[in-house]
């Protein structure tokens, strides 16, 4: 077996709650991109600013989700002992449904900022642009609000890993109980 075969628990990194992660991102969309755009603006420029958000917003969401997903293990990838020890200790099914529900809910989301950028494309005006904007990123705080549950159960998972001990499965080792 790789040196990489045994998963270090202690390093997941932290789980956001839902209604965080959306104050987190909507933070730091609304201070990373330009804040104002004046109505007497050329309309190029105002569907740029516009875009500019929605497409900034999603990535930022998509990050967060993504950084979750890959601080788990992969049941499938690591060694079986760690395997056999987190199916018996978290249930293989829930554990792969909460990962999974994040990892659609990502792909979701790329697709809600895809429609939204082109829609804001085609607008016609200010309060256009500004309205799917605002669309958009209620849409995707949506979906991470439905997410509320598989976030909490990952926490808590995680905060269990982290006590779990480390255990080298390549050498040899008795466990006492």
């Amino acid at each position: 077996m790789e040196a990489g075969s045994f998963f270090r628990l202690k390093e997941i990194p932290p789980v956001l709650t839902a209604a965080s992660m959306i104050d987190v991102c909507l933070s730091k969309t609304q201070r990373k991109t330009p804040t104002e755009i004046h109505r007497k603006s050329a309309l190029a420029a105002i569907k740029k600013f516009y875009m500019r958000k929605i497409k900034f917003g999603s990535q930022t969401f998509v990050e967060k989700l993504k950084e979750i997903v890959d601080g788990f293990p992969k049941l499938d990838s690591i060694h079986p002992f760690y395997s056999d020890l987190l199916n018996i200790l978290y249930d293989r099914d829930h554990y792969k449904l909460a990962l999974g529900m994040l990892s659609t809910t990502v792909r979701r989301i790329e697709k809600i900022a895809k429609e939204y950028v082109t829609l804001a494309k085609y607008a016609d005006g200010l309060y256009k642009c500004k309205s799917l904007k605002v669309a958009a990123l209620g849409r995707m705080c949506t979906l991470v609000k439905k997410l509320a549950q598989p976030l909490q159960y990952l926490e808590e998972v995680r905060q269990h890993m982290s006590r779990l001990p480390s255990i080298n499965p390549v050498t040899r080792t008795l466990l006492l109980t």
